[in-house]
């Protein structure tokens, strides 16, 4: 009877495990396979007391898998590294760190594991909560891009300081403060040195385009979006953006001092926000699509569909 008692109980715990193990995405999970294998061998050979250290082991390590799996590090990760050039793939790049954030492929457009995320955060942050909602907010996001000069960020090491500079000053000036890592980091993506004061990032809000880019990757997950209406508004962003920036360097500046703009700057520890660390691996690392990717690579044509979810480029 304890036999059998203690097979169900295995059995259990050997299915939560799978389970979790396969939804995760991750190496590390697989590696309890050893454990599972012993309590399905102590069970088979009528030892039920020695299988129970094994189960609560596998379950203590299925637990925190489960607690622990989701907050893994942001992490550089591509489903096809040898994957040709294509301007989806190019587009995919420049939203890069919202995916490496989440230690997810950065080069797939649709990824149904992020459908519960997408539809929290765009409720949150967009108030998007169908295919109505979706396209109302690409449509204001891209006529927010396309109207008026673009504002300048100034970014004033001496103080600590990031604002917006308006030319046609139609929006108030926003100033926020920097941590020392933030100036530092500031510092290594704008390329100043220490007797530099301030540097200026021209034309700063296009870094906003990454959210379209967001935008069409997620709804394309969630069947928002058909597979012509996401290609045409990826390759819209991709040409915009060529035509904004030389480099993805000049992007990355974009992005950095955006970014901070948009979360209000100064949080209180370096690594508290995981964009802002998936920023620096993407910059950095030789093997970052903003090292390896040609930034004026070819684009393909867009389509001529009148459904497509945004307006022309101006």
């Amino acid at each position: 009877m304890f036999t059998a008692v203690t097979g169900v109980l295995g059995g259990l715990v050997i299915i939560a495990w799978v389970v979790v193990a396969w939804a995760s995405r991750r190496r590390q999970p697989w590696y309890l396979a050893p454990v599972a294998l012993l309590i399905v061998a102590l069970v088979a050979f009528d030892l039920p007391v020695w299988a129970l250290l094994p189960i609560v082991a596998l379950g203590a390590g299925t637990f925190t898998e489960l607690v622990v799996g989701t907050r893994e590090a942001p992490t550089l990760r591509t489903k096809d590294p040898d994957a040709p050039l294509s301007t989806e793939r190019w587009a995919a790049a420049v939203a890069a760190p919202f995916r490496v954030a989440l230690a997810e492929p950065w080069d797939v457009v649709v990824r149904p594991q992020l459908r519960r995320r997408y539809r929290k955060i765009f409720e949150l942050e967009w108030g998007v909560v169908d295919r109505e909602s979706l396209l109302a907010a690409v449509e204001r996001l891209w006529e927010e891009l396309h109207t008026g000069h673009s504002p300048d960020l100034i970014v004033d090491f001496r103080a600590a300081t990031a604002r917006s500079r308006d030319p046609e000053g139609r929006r108030p000036e926003r100033t926020i403060s920097l941590t020392p890592e933030q100036v530092e980091r500031m510092r290594e993506v704008t390329g100043a040195d220490d007797s530099t004061q301030t540097v200026v990032i021209s034309a700063y809000q296009w870094w906003k385009s990454v959210h379209l880019v967001r935008l069409a990757c997620g709804g394309a997950t969630l069947d928002w979006l058909s597979p012509v209406e996401t290609q045409s508004l990826l390759r819209r962003v991709a040409s915009d953006l060529q035509r904004r920036y030389a480099s993805w360097r000049q992007l990355a500046e974009a992005f950095h001092g955006g970014y901070l703009l948009w979360q209000g700057g100064g949080f209180e520890e370096a690594d508290c926000d995981r964009v802002w660390t998936a920023l620096g691996l993407l910059t950095t690392d030789p093997a970052s699509p903003w090292n390896m990717l040609p930034w004026d690579m070819p684009l393909e044509r867009v389509p001529n569909d009148h459904n497509v979810p945004n307006a022309q480029p101006q």
